[in-house]
């Protein structure tokens, strides 16, 4: 069964380790060495899978976890995220099993190079440039670079478009963004997060600090302090609904409560360190503060809002 892709966010970004404490071949170490024309591939990272498939060859998935999206195509699930079966893993007989530096420390898999099967982990994912190096490196394997580089720059073209149009815009400061993942417990993503480097292409700025880790727990009381211009809660509509009712009976001075300015999205971009998912997650966010009537307006479709005018 398909997991939540929040838990898969929260679950990489609590658990990843140093790169120093990996037992595992590093792109560094290892570099990209070329596979057969036709590889058996195993994917211990849901990101990776759909970078896969934007390349065009979901034909070369062996196995993918059960956090992945290609649940009902017919390719074998390998374990969770944090529970790889590696037996399994080495019955497919993989000419190489791909995992990423967010999830690869917490998967245990050094016992697949005991086994002799290859292993390739890659970099971090902390931004749009990182995303896009990975990428490439991942297309060389699969002889799809000539494909990935003009898909980047297609995915380029559409930020810097909008990044031009937002700094011709006559505004005034950056809009203030407190972005949840959940509300029991109440977790922010801060400014050292992914996520935050999203709201600031798209044109705002996370309030909370990166003190406490990327995705800290915070109190409902320091929205009273932060007092953003939006809240933005990546989850379904009922949790949704339920967080914004508490908020407008509890905080109701807030200026998201006054204005209406709460947000639901889908974690269905997001959570995923994609060159595509990256950017139609910046044009989300980018619509819903214009929405807000914050920042300029890239016109993009409307995401679902709650509570507002």
């Amino acid at each position: 069964m398909k997991k939540n892709p929040i838990q898969y966010l929260l679950l990489c970004c609590s658990l990843a380790l140093p790169a120093a404490f990996s037992l595992y071949c590093s792109p560094e170490k290892e570099g990209t060495a070329p596979l057969p024309a036709a590889p058996r591939i195993v994917s211990l990272s849901p990101s990776i899978s759909r970078q896969i498939d934007d390349l065009g060859r979901r034909e070369v998935l062996t196995g993918v976890t059960s956090y992945d999206d290609f649940s009902r195509t017919g390719i074998e699930i390998v374990g969770t995220l944090v529970q790889p079966n590696l037996e399994a893993i080495i019955r497919l007989g993989p000419d190489i099993v791909l995992l990423s530096s967010e999830d690869g420390p917490v998967q245990n898999i050094d016992r697949l190079n005991d086994a002799g099967v290859r292993v390739y982990r890659f970099g971090r994912n902390r931004n749009f440039s990182d995303i896009c190096h990975n990428y490439l490196r991942l297309a060389a394997m699969l002889g799809k670079e000539p494909e990935a580089r003009k898909n980047i720059a297609r995915y380029s073209g559409m930020l810097d478009r909008y990044g031009t149009r937002r700094r011709s815009a006559k505004r005034g400061r950056p809009a203030a963004v407190a972005f949840f993942l959940s509300h029991r417990p109440l977790i922010a993503a801060s400014e050292g997060s992914f996520i935050a480097q999203v709201i600031r292409d798209a044109g705002g700025v996370c309030v909370y600090s990166g003190t406490r880790g990327s995705y800290p727990p915070v109190s409902l009381e320091s929205l009273v302090e932060y007092d953003p211009d939006v809240i933005i809660y990546m989850a379904g509509d009922d949790e949704g609904n339920d967080f914004f009712s508490r908020l407008s009976r509890d905080f109701r001075s807030l200026r998201v409560v006054k204005n209406g300015t709460f947000y639901i999205i889908d974690p269905d971009t997001i959570p995923y360190y994609t060159p595509a998912d990256y950017v139609k997650s910046v044009e989300r966010v980018a619509e819903i503060l214009d929405t807000s009537h914050v920042t300029p307006p890239p016109r993009f479709p409307s995401p679902t809002k709650r509570g507002g005018k």
